[in-house]
């Protein structure tokens, strides 16, 4: 018989051959012909035969031969090269990580125009800075901030909820809005509510609601007990008090919290009728602008959790009056100005500057020549302190979310006085509120063609009192 021909071995298996000196002693020989050989094919070729000899991936082994990976590589950086020094110590990275934290960690554009009226706020808490870290915190760029803050930045979600359908008759009378908007003056809003189930429609829990003026993006957060019309409408109540502008129309959904005879009365049977629109069923973009506020102003601070107890109301109703307020005056939004249609894409273009939504009002006031109220509503945001603020609104937070867990024990251990037990934890948290007058009562609005007169600010916390 023939004898059977054993397989030529590849140049592959040779490296599994060969010991780890005498690869190393290899790969030195083929650095230095790597090294003299000049063009691409010549390289080309000595880098294959290097691959099928050693194995190794053509990448690998193109950083092996040029002394970046491997015994005896440079590494990426030379040691006796240095970068380029730091611009901004740990100083300054302190102070804009401190302001990034208590402004809801916005992005590097958002942050830059806010640091300027941070920066006072910052210094009377914690002191004159010095020149240089005041020009410095001042003078970094969006992207640099972005590049010293990137490790903390985080995003949340938004939860949509189905809501019943509103009645054949009352959809007759609220006509639909398909179209955008072309808002050139403060007073028309976008509508819409979030449900706080956790999960289960069942049963009665709270519902927040929100309305955002698409002109200049302020945004009020009321709370509610369930959504019924009579509910929703006391919450609309307070919104409306406290803007700074009249309303001209209103944007909602189809639920029936807002399709209802008492809420369309209420907006239509004044002395100014308020024009009422509805978008178009299944179709959430038809009002993006308020649904970009459920994240940012409720889901954002109140998450996802059920809130099933409607002692909770009221210390919820407070804390997204301080919740507006905050927002409206110390954060910015960026603003579309302009959309186009290129083929199959939508091309939008944006501010270049954001700006937060008092700031937008003040600009419109000046624009149309009424100084006063642009100049009361610097007042009124001269007033608070977001530093202040916040801190109150994280406290409060934390208070709701004991008074929860305590009311939820207290149930389950068959307790019947769960006023008792919501007033002892009041009683120990909230010993007093920051100033934020926000209830502001007006008989005119920011229009050229009227005239404004806005009447005193008052404190949209007086509720809350030492108990």
């Amino acid at each position: 018989m023939r004898p059977i021909a054993s397989k030529p071995r590849t140049p592959w298996c040779m490296a599994k051959t060969m010991s780890r000196s005498t690869l190393d002693e290899y790969l030195e020989k083929m650095r230095c012909r790597y090294r003299r050989y000049t063009g691409k094919p010549a390289k080309g070729k000595l880098l294959d035969e290097f691959c099928q000899v050693s194995g190794h991936e053509r990448k690998y082994a193109s950083k092996l031969l040029s002394r970046r990976r491997g015994p005896g590589s440079r590494g990426r950086c030379p040691p006796n090269v240095g970068g380029r020094p730091k611009s901004y110590d740990a100083e300054v990275v302190g102070i804009l990580l401190e302001i990034w934290k208590h402004s809801e960690q916005p992005c590097g554009k958002r942050l830059v125009p806010m640091l300027k009226d941070w920066l006072p706020y910052y210094e009377r808490r914690s002191g004159e800075l010095k020149v240089a870290t005041r020009k410095a915190v001042l003078s970094i760029s969006a992207a640099q901030i972005d590049r010293v803050l990137g490790p903390m930045k985080f995003g949340y979600g938004v939860v949509n909820r189905r809501t019943p359908k509103a009645n054949a008759a009352i959809k007759a009378l609220v006509p639909i809005r398909a179209e955008c908007w072309d808002a050139r003056e403060p007073g028309w809003l976008e509508a819409d509510t979030v449900a706080h189930c956790g999960g289960d429609m069942g049963g009665s829990f709270l519902w927040s609601l929100t309305a955002t003026d698409i002109f200049s993006g302020w945004t009020e957060v009321r709370s509610s007990w369930n959504r019924g019309q009579h509910s929703v409408c006391g919450a609309f109540t307070g919104i409306e008090q406290s803007l700074p502008f009249v309303i001209l129309g209103v944007d909602t959904d189809n639920g029936g919290e807002f399709l209802n005879h008492h809420l369309h009365s209420h907006f239509t049977g004044r002395e100014r009728p308020v024009q009422m629109t509805r978008s178009r069923p299944y179709h959430k973009n038809d009002q993006a602008h308020v649904e970009q506020k459920n994240s940012t102003h409720v889901r954002q601070l109140l998450g996802h959790d059920r809130l099933g107890h409607d002692l909770l109301v009221v210390p919820v109703f407070e804390l997204l009056e301080a919740w507006s307020v905050w927002r409206n005056n110390f954060t910015t939004t960026f603003k579309q100005i302009a959309k186009r249609r290129e083929g199959s894409r939508t091309v939008r273009k944006h501010e270049k500057v954001p700006m937060t939504p008092c700031d937008r009002l003040i600009q419109y006031c000046a624009e149309v020549g009424d100084a006063g109220t642009a100049e009361s509503l610097r007042a009124w945001r001269s007033l608070h302190d977001p530093f202040e603020l916040k801190a109150w609104i994280e406290k409060r937070l934390t208070m709701i979310w004991k008074l929860d867990a305590a009311i939820t024990l207290a149930e389950n251990d068959g307790e019947a006085n769960l006023e008792g037990v919501a007033a002892a934890i009041l009683r120990g948290h909230l010993r007093s509120a920051p100033v934020a007058p926000q209830n502001r009562k007006h008989s005119a609005h920011l229009h050229p063609k009227d005239k404004l007169n806005h009447t005193t600010n008052q404190d949209a916390t007086k509720s809350t009192q030492a108990a």
